[in-house]
């Protein structure tokens, strides 16, 4: 510093020294990639990324609407559900975003019936990723049964739909009860009451599958069952939900290096 100062050294003057010029090089000043602050893989001292930088943030999807159901009102949540049951696949696809990890995509979900009484039964929901499948219960009442697993450790599986002999036992007996109750008026009673169990039919069909439900059934790992009621008239995406379930497992296994 002192012989900058010093009159004897006065600054350079004329114009500035350029490097020199060497044939087939790249003169270029050098750019900086935009991510030049973020972590390259196995590096122990990252800078500090975006990514890393919000890790402590909530977890948020890219789909628009999404947020925690227990941050969502009452009125939401209801709308949310009321969509679900209808079949749209935006609204199953974000009650299961709730339980899935971040960034992990939804490839298909289904509604597929409801066990119990109108009003008042357990709703059946089932979806697929890429590393996992899922099933989900909801009850009017505020009962909530979440389960999946992992592709790779499914070992088993079951697609069941029951015979339809129950339901023939089921209707002839509603019609024989119905028509013992019409033989205290007389046979005009029997003939009134037996007219109307052939008119109710399709109420006791519908009641009858509101209870023997069709299923698809996944054997986990370590015994546990995944297990997923369905209505028979959902059947077809039962085997939809299967045939895509077993091709994302062999894909993984693949990815994984398995057999």
């Amino acid at each position: 510093m002192t012989e900058r100062l010093n009159p004897r050294f006065p600054p350079p003057t004329g114009p500035p020294i350029e490097p020199p010029v060497v044939p087939g090089a790249d003169h270029t000043s050098p750019q900086v990639p935009p991510d030049a602050w973020s972590a390259a893989p196995g590096d122990a001292s990252p800078g500090p990324s975006a990514d890393r930088m919000t890790t402590d943030a909530p977890r948020q999807s890219s789909s628009p609407g999404w947020a925690p159901l227990g941050d969502m009102s009452a009125a939401t949540r209801e709308s949310l559900f009321a969509r679900a049951r209808s079949g749209d696949r935006e609204a199953i696809a974000t009650m299961f975003r709730q339980f899935l990890p971040k960034g992990e995509e939804v490839l298909e979900c289904h509604y597929l019936g409801v066990l119990g009484f109108w009003g008042i039964g357990t709703h059946s929901f089932a979806a697929v990723t890429r590393r996992r499948v899922a099933t989900l219960r909801i009850s009017v009442a505020g009962g909530v049964q979440y389960q999946d697993g992992l592709l790779q450790f499914i070992n088993a599986a079951a697609v069941f739909q029951p015979s339809k002999v129950l339901l023939y036992v089921t209707t002839c007996l509603v019609s024989l009860v119905f028509a013992i109750m019409g033989s205290y008026f007389g046979f005009a009673g029997v003939i009134l009451l037996f007219g109307l169990s052939l008119l109710l039919l399709p109420i006791t069909v519908r009641l009858h599958y509101r209870f023997q439900k069709s299923g698809i059934v996944l054997s986990i790992r370590e015994g546990f069952s995944l297990y997923s009621f369905i209505d028979r008239k959902h059947m077809r995406l039962a085997n939809q939900l299967y045939r895509l379930a077993g091709d994302l497992r062999e894909d993984r296994l693949r990815s994984l290096g398995r057999p």
